[in-house]
């Protein structure tokens, strides 16, 4: 036989071991445990302490524009001052950060700290209003007369006092005006909107269950019958009347001669001097001089002025904190005569 057999292979190969049975797979470990997020914790605290610190900030600069007025807190005789500003409305809240009660139940509040307040000696009333609630400016009105029974008040007319302006106005004991001053408007009016037409127009209708045949007088989804509108004039000229009446008294004016100058018109500062209406034409300092005469202070008196800013309105400045009570007190009026109430509510405007 040859040496090299056909049989063998020429080059040896690899062996490859045995297989035995598959083995299982080795057991997993569990996860090791992750130790605190530090970098969020860390996070919500800072957070937290630029809120307060911001709280806290805002608070110190009230404190100092406080304290930037030292004539507040000396003793001795000053005349107050009241400022009545945008639409006349009724209460609506308060916050620490917004600041405390608004509308005629702040307003009432600070006219009736003016008048336990010893050291005001008398009332400087700052008004810049167009109007509007009656009620409100009804109940303005009532608390000014009462002031003016303890100490002067002298009204500040401002770019315009009219209507409910004007209503609370006529209670003081003189008022002020610039020249150029839009006030009078006597007169009170109520207003609705209709759009049942529009919805006939598209093929929409209106269901309404009501417990008695005025309930929905004043509803946008029917006409008026005639009976609700001779209803909705005798309590609008009732208003008229109270108005009327309550100027009339305050001014120690004949009521005729009120009426005739009462059927909504406007006037300016001059014109309304003219008519009876103002006292005096000047600004706001001629009108701290007034009262400064009449409480019996010498020279140039100190103020006090009531219902500061807020904090937050301290914060943002005064211009943008108006322009922020302009826009609520005219989307509370708004809502109030357009949702809250199914009737339209009576407004000195």
């Amino acid at each position: 036989m040859d040496e090299f057999s056909s049989d063998q292979p020429i080059y040896p190969t690899e062996q490859t071991p045995p297989t035995g049975p598959p083995q299982p797979p080795p057991p997993t470990q569990p996860p090791a445990p992750r130790g605190p997020r530090w970098g969020l914790i860390i996070g919500i605290i800072v957070a937290v302490l630029l809120f307060f610190g911001g709280l806290l900030m805002m608070g110190l600069i009230g404190l100092v524009s406080s304290f930037g007025r030292p004539a507040e807190f000396s003793l001795g005789a000053k005349v107050g001052v009241v400022t009545i500003s945008g639409p006349i409305s009724a209460d609506s809240g308060g916050s620490w950060l917004m600041g405390g009660p608004r509308g005629s139940r702040a307003i009432m509040a600070h006219l009736r700290a003016a008048a336990d307040d010893g050291n005001v000696k008398a009332v400087v009333l700052r008004i810049n209003s167009p109007g509007g609630s009656a009620a409100a400016s009804q109940a303005m009105y009532t608390e000014v007369l009462r002031l003016a029974e303890k100490k002067p008040v002298v009204v500040s007319m401002a770019d315009v006092a009219a209507s409910g302006g004007y209503y609370i106005a006529s209670a003081a004991d003189v008022i002020v005006a610039n020249p150029a001053t839009i006030t009078g408007s006597i007169g009170v009016i109520m207003e609705t909107l209709t759009f049942y037409e529009l919805m006939e127009k598209y093929g929409l209708g209106s269901m309404t269950i009501t417990s008695g045949k005025y309930k929905d007088t004043g509803s946008p989804f029917r006409p008026m019958r005639p009976d609700e509108r001779k209803l909705l004039e005798e309590m609008l000229n009732d208003v008229y009347e109270q108005f009327v009446s309550d100027v009339a008294t305050a001014r120690d004016m004949d009521i005729v001669a009120v009426k005739k100058l009462a059927d909504g018109r406007i006037y300016t500062g001059a014109q309304g001097k003219e008519a009876g209406l103002v006292d005096e034409l000047g600004n706001f300092y001629d009108a701290v001089q007034i009262a400064a005469r009449k409480g019996g202070i010498p020279g140039k008196p100190a103020l006090k002025e009531y219902g500061r800013a807020s904090p937050l309105e301290t914060l943002f400045g005064g211009a943008a904190a108006a322009i922020v009570r302009e826009i609520r007190a005219s989307a509370w009026q708004q809502s109030s005569d357009l949702l809250l109430h199914p009737s339209p509510q009576p407004r000195l405007r």
